[in-house]
C-alpha cells in the first residue's frame, strides 16, 4: 500500500468524531498520515485531536485555527500541508462522522493504485449487495443537485458530494492554485479545475460498499438557499461545457 495523508476536517465534532478507528488503523502500521484540521471548534474538539496526536505522534498532525473558515478552506490548508511534508503517493480526505469508513477508504487507494489513477472517488449508489444508508430526502435533493450540476458542466459524475476522494500529488498541486471560491460545493471546484487544467488525467468513479449517515447533519433543507447562492458563484466563475 503506498503512503495516503487522509485529511479529516472538523467543526464541533468531539460528538461525532469517534478516535477508536483512527487508533486502530495506525496500530496496524498502515502507511497511513492523518491531517485533522481544527476549524475554530468551540468544544472540545481539539483535545479529541490532540488525544489522537499524542498517540501516534508520527502518524498525526493536527492544525488549528481560531476562526472557522469552512471545510473547502481546511481541506485545501490539509492539502498545501501533505503536498510539503508527508511525500504521499495519495493525498485525500474524509468527514469527521466517518460516513465512509477508513476500510472503505483504503480500498479506493488500492484500486486507484491497481488501475494506475490519478484520483478517485466514492459514490453512494445503491445497488445489489452494496448497504448505502441515507434518508429519502438528502437523496432526492442530492440527485437534483446532481442533475443541475451536469446539465451545465456535463462532468458525467453520479456523486459529486460524496466525501471520500483521494488524488495524486500531482492533481493536488492543480486543486490548490488559489482559494476556493465556495465553501459548500468546493467538491464540484475539483473536478472543474481537474479538467479546465487540460490533462490527461484519469479518474475512477467507485460505488461504495458501505455508506452510513449517522445523523446530526450540518446540512438541511435549510441549506439549500445558501448551496443555490453558491451554484451562482460557480456559474460566476467556471465556464459552462458546450
Amino acid at each position: 500500500m503506498p503512503k495516503i495523508s487522509i485529511i479529516i476536517p472538523c467543526f464541533n465534532e468531539e460528538r461525532r468524531l469517534r478516535k477508536e478507528p483512527l487508533l486502530q488503523l495506525l496500530q496496524t502500521g498502515a502507511n497511513v498520515a492523518f491531517i485533522l484540521i481544527n476549524d475554530g471548534s468551540t468544544d472540545n474538539t481539539n483535545l479529541l485531536l490532540e488525544e489522537i496526536r499524542k498517540a501516534y505522534p508520527q502518524n498525526v498532525t493536527v492544525i488549528s485555527y481560531a476562526q472557522n473558515s469552512g471545510k473547502a478552506n481546511a481541506v485545501l490548508k490539509g492539502m498545501e500541508h501533505a503536498l510539503t511534508k508527508n511525500n504521499s503517493a495519495f493525498i485525500g480526505y474524509l468527514d469527521a462522522d466517518l460516513s465512509t469508513s477508513l476500510d472503505e477508504f483504503l480500498k479506493l487507494a488500492e484500486m486507484a493504485e491497481q488501475e494506475q489513477a490519478d484520483y478517485a472517488f466514492g459514490s453512494r449508489v445503491k445497488m445489489l449487495n452494496h448497504f448505502i444508508s441515507r434518508s429519502a430526502i438528502r437523496h432526492i435533493c442530492g440527485r437534483i443537485f446532481t442533475t443541475v450540476i451536469d446539465l451545465r458542466y456535463q462532468l458525467s459524475i453520479y456523486d459529486t458530494q460524496c466525501g471520500a476522494k483521494l488524488f495524486t500529488p500531482e492533481i493536488v498541486k492543480i486543486i490548490t492554485r488559489t482559494p476556493f471560491k465556495t465553501r459548500w460545493l468546493f467538491d464540484v471546484e475539483i473536478f472543474l479545475r481537474i479538467r479546465e487544467a487540460n490533462i490527461a488525467a484519469r479518474g475512477l468513479e467507485i460505488p461504495l460498499k458501505k455508506w452510513t449517515d449517522p445523523g446530526n447533519s450540518k446540512i438541511s433543507l435549510l441549506s439549500f438557499p445558501k448551496i443555490f447562492g453558491e451554484y451562482l458563484q460557480l456559474v460566476k466563475y467556471y465556464k459552462a461545457t458546450k
